[in-house]
């Protein structure tokens, strides 16, 4: 005994010199540790061929707390296995003090060490010791109540008898009667401490832990100090966790000084678990004063310790790369080896995979690593689990991670009622899932009511948590969020996200600053303060609100306003940014052509795990010319092909994806398959998309005519008929076909009760019941609705009952009445009254009066974009009708409808210029010619024909006959006749 403590004095010795500075203790540790590294193995040889009772429960104890393992590494590696077997050979000593110790501390490397076997051996040596009774921990002491004069006494003979425990309540008792005897009674309870340490007994490191927290320590920190010397001598996994536990304490009374001195002490004393404090201090903001050397050596020495602990702390620090090079191999390497530590560490398995899961693991390594265990707990019968189990699937299913829903670890339905049953039985937590799976729509069907109802109930749940109360009203309002074009409830759900961001909500930060960037019904827009209350969401966390910050400075092309989002971002440790946020990084560097600097953050292992990430890599890839447009294209169909995550991310694939040029049919229908799915699944930003996407491909099979109307159907059901509307005003009922047509006509008729406030779809509906081809003939249907479009101030509507008063058409003629309603619309911009009331003063009396009329109405239509009543407006200023002649203006109105395509302007050009010289050799009559046979006017073609069978017959004769041949298809029997007239003369001059 007397030898082992030589050799403890020795070690302690190394930390009793004056404290280096921080990063110098690693050096002088290891010096130190060389000098007494030959002396200490020659006493462990001493020790494994004694036979001295004493001697060797010396040796078992440093054997189960650590012994040196080379000459350069103070940490000592516990080796519980041999420590056991030298407990073992001395439960046959007749020392009755040596076999008690043996097997209390026997018991307790048993249940250390884990397993059912060494469970049982620990429970039978327990019932050995108590006589026959068992007990799964040593017996505790009874509580000690207020002192009095028993009491007291009773605390002195436990005192006597060496109760470490005794003696501080006897302390603590003295002290609150201001007993002069209390600074006696201390001086002797740090000697007892200081036999009880040279014994190995734990108990002085429970008084440290004790003291620490009371009013003496405060007042004696020397006591304190001198505790916590003693404690931390040994190297007592212990007393780490008593200095974690008091570390406020300590720090205040003693400074961080002292503490990271007890901490480096018990590093030498073989403590790995003071290593991981050295390691993770800079993690944990400094709390001790650890400097990055100290942490970098922690890391080292810890790497050599291979215990359960040790490799979590490594699995943690390279996976996330602190104070070292990023590196996942060497990190899941250290996760295997901790699942596989865990059993003999004697670690909780579902502990175990907590620790998975505070990690900040990729989809795919937590559920490698957590989720098993997660499910291996829940199918033993740990239902309470289930929360655990739903945020890792569900999580998991957001990002893609399961090919289908077979091939989740628990089928969507069944997570769901075991959520609901959790729910029901009082776990919170799961309500909160499940109210988000019923928001959201993820794993089954979408269900506000049920997300609202379990909502307000937890809101019940949690009266005095102001914290959750914000958590569940942000809750709520995305729920108004998504039903807020039906309610038109906007002033009240306005109101809510305002106050919400003004508590510092994040996510309402981020909605309310996309509305000011956006602006929005009955919100007013301020770009610039909703960027800052972006940034301001940013600066907090909400990784969430980079993007639409990244947005508007795109849309403006500001790059300061990127820059100032990356100084955000720098802002962060880079450790804790996500792949996500990596990926955003990225996208502002692409923006300010960083292309190289984009793709050193994407191409890393956790990026390119990212669908995101693979995808902008591509993206990026292509535009620094790193790829041909065809792989980089190829590569991000096959990302959209094979992505099964949520469903705006995928329309965002989609959607850049199909602003790529050069992309045939064929490539593109897979990827508008994907869009169309997402479309089925009622999703309305995907329905938008959709509806843009099939006016590029018309063809698409995928966004067949159909398929549209019903997803235009559906929108126009939640108060959205924009894109039905447009459907309808611009379908070709040929190009569809009668079936499709009809289905339009029914889904049209369907909604209108949804769409109070459309009248053009209404006048749709109403020509449907003039024309009598696709519904019945049913005039007073189609005047109804006509009626109802025009209260609506439909232009159309009105201008047709305009129309009907103006002939008499099943209303008595009233022609002022007519032109009273055609110049009321002519004054809100109606071009169609407009051109009507020209006409009408052009068909009145002749005179200047009617003419100077008509012709102020073809200028205020031809104004506001008419091209009709720009022809018209040419017209009238060649002929000097209702104006001064003026030629140049006449031509430069009717040049201006011809550049629009309007054929009547080319074909008043034409026979304006040919009337100037009635030709063959007419340049400019000419070139209106071929605009007419390019737009297909068949009298025009014939001309053209004709023109040329003037010039030189036999020189022309292959384009005369292709241009009668083309006038004949369009419908011209003349040409016909001239080309059958034409072969006759050819033949004529042949037989003679």
């Amino acid at each position: 005994m007397a030898t082992l403590l030589t050799v403890l004095a020795s070690s302690a010795a190394i930390l009793a010199v004056t404290p280096a500075s921080a990063s110098e203790m690693p050096r002088q540790l290891t010096t130190e540790a060389r000098k007494s590294y030959q002396a200490e193995q020659k006493t462990l040889a001493g020790y494994r061929t004694s036979k001295d009772a004493v001697t060797l429960l010396a040796y078992g104890r440093l054997l189960a707390r650590g012994k040196i393992a080379s000459d350069h590494n103070p940490l000592r590696v516990s080796d519980i296995d041999a420590a056991i077997a030298v407990y073992r050979s001395l439960l046959t000593t007749d020392d009755a003090g040596i076999h008690a110790k043996v097997v209390a501390e026997l018991a307790d490397l048993l249940l250390r060490k884990g397993g059912t076997e060494n469970e049982s051996e620990a429970v039978a040596l327990r019932m050995d010791a108590a006589g026959g009774t068992a007990q799964s921990e040593p017996p505790a002491e009874m509580p000690v109540q207020q002192p009095t004069a028993d009491t007291e006494a009773a605390l002195r003979d436990k005192m006597a008898k060496g109760s470490l425990d005794a003696a501080f309540e006897l302390l603590i008792a003295l002290n609150r009667e201001n007993s002069s005897e209390a600074d006696m009674l201390r001086s002797q309870m740090l000697l007892m401490a200081n036999l009880s340490a040279l014994d190995g007994d734990s108990a002085v490191v429970r008084l440290s832990g004790r003291y620490a927290s009371s009013f003496d320590a405060q007042k004696h920190p020397e006591a304190l100090k001198a505790l916590f010397e003693l404690a931390s001598g040994g190297g007592s996994e212990s007393a780490v966790g008593e200095i974690e536990k008091n570390r406020k304490a300590l720090i205040s009374i003693l400074g961080k000084d002292e503490v990271r001195r007890f901490l480096w002490k018990l590093v030498n004393g073989g403590s790995s678990r003071a290593a991981e404090l050295i390691a993770l201090d800079l993690v944990d903001e400094k709390i001790y004063g650890f400097d990055e050397t100290d942490s970098k050596w922690a890391v080292s020495m810890l790497e050599e310790a291979g215990s359960y602990r040790a490799n979590y702390v490594i699995a943690k620090l390279y996976y996330q790369g602190i104070y070292v090079d990023k590196d996942p191999a060497r990190a899941t390497a250290a996760m295997d080896r901790m699942l596989a530590g865990a059993a003999e560490a004697g670690q909780d398995r579902v502990v175990v995979a907590d620790r998975f899961a505070r990690m900040n693991l990729s989809d795919s390594l937590i559920a490698k690593y957590a989720l098993p265990i997660y499910m291996d707990v829940w199918k033993g019968g740990k239902s309470s689990i289930i929360g655990r189990l739903a945020r890792i699937i569900v999580s998991a299913e957001k990002a893609g991670y399961y090919a289908s829903t077979a091939d989740m670890p628990i089928p969507p339905e069944r997570l769901v009622a075991e959520l609901s049953n959790a729910y029901e039985i009082g776990d919170l937590s799961a309500g909160f899932i499940l109210g988000d799976i019923y928001r959201e729509g993820r794993l089954v069907g979408e269900e506000p009511a049920k997300a609202r109802s379990i909502y307000e109930g937890l809101k019940q749940q949690y009266p005095d948590s102001p914290e959750m109360q914000l958590k569940l009203r942000e809750q709520v309002a995305k729920l108004a969020r998504r039903d807020l074009e039906v309610t038109l409830n906007y002033a009240r759900y306005y109101e809510e996200i305002r106050a919400l961001a003004e508590q510092q909500d994040p996510w309402a930060m981020k909605e309310y600053g996309v509305l000011l960037v956006k602006g929005a019904p009955q919100f007013e827009a301020d770009p610039e303060a909703g960027f800052a209350m972006l940034l301001n969401a940013l600066s907090l966390g909400y990784f969430g609100a980079g993007p639409d910050a990244a947005d508007l400075a795109l849309a403006t092309n500001n790059a300061d306003k990127l820059k100032r989002i990356a100084d955000v971002y720098a802002n962060f440790d880079p450790r804790i940014l996500t792949p996500e946020s990596n990926i955003q990084l990225a996208k502002i560097d692409v923006a300010l052509k960083q292309f190289s600097k984009a793709l050193q953050l994407l191409d890393t292992p956790e990026v390119l795990e990212v669908p995101a990430g693979r995808f902008l890599f591509a993206q990026v890839s292509l535009a620094d010319g790193r790829l041909v447009a065809s792989e980089a294209h190829r590569q991000m169909r096959d990302i959209i092909l094979s992505f099964n995550g949520d469903g705006a991310t995928l329309l965002g694939f989609i959607q850049q994806l199909m602003q790529e040029d050069g992309l045939s049919p064929e490539f593109v229908e897979p990827v508008l398959e994907r869009l169309a799915e997402l479309a089925d699944k009622r999703d309305v930003n995907a329905i938008t998309a959709a509806f843009k996407l099939r006016q590029k491909w018309p063809s698409s099979e995928a966004l067949n005519f159909l398929k549209v109307v019903d997803w235009c159907s559906f929108l126009a059901e939640r108060g959205q008929g924009g894109p039905l509307t447009r459907v309808a005003i611009n379908v070709n009922a040929k190009a569809v076909g009668e079936e499709s047509f009809s289905h339009l006509i029914d889904k049209v008729e369907e909604v209108l009760p949804h769409l109070p406030s459309n009248g053009n779809l209404r006048m749709f509906l109403a020509k449907q019941y003039l024309v009598g081809k696709y519904r019945p003939k049913d005039y007073a249907k189609a005047d109804a609705l006509t009626k109802q479009a025009a209260e609506l101030g439909n232009e159309e509507a009105l201008n047709s009952i305009a129309t009907n008063y103006y002939f008499g058409q099943d209303v008595a003629m009233d022609r002022e009445r007519a032109e009273a309603l055609y110049r009321d619309l002519a004054f809100v911009g109606s071009n169609r009254s407009s051109l009507a009331l020209a006409r009408s003063y052009s068909k009145g009396p002749s005179t200047r009066v009617y003419e100077s009329r008509a012709f102020a109405y073809y200028i205020k239509a031809a104004l506001n974009g008419s091209v009709t009543a720009m022809t018209e407006l040419g017209r009238s200023y060649l002929a000097g009708a209702g104006a001064a002649q003026d030629e140049a203006k006449g031509v430069a109105w009717l040049e201006k409808a011809a550049a629009l395509g309007n054929t009547d302007a080319m074909i008043q050009l034409y026979y304006y210029n040919f009337i100037k010289s009635p030709t063959n050799h007419n340049p400019e009559a000419e070139h209106w010619m071929n605009a007419l046979v390019a737009a297909e006017v068949p009298d025009m073609v014939l001309r053209k024909a004709v023109l040329l069978y003037d010039r030189d017959k036999e020189a022309n004769k292959q384009e005369i006959f292709a241009l009668l041949d083309h006038a004949e298809r369009l419908g011209s029997q003349f040409a016909r006749r001239l080309k059958n007239s034409y072969i006759r003369e050819a033949r004529a001059g042949v037989a003679k």
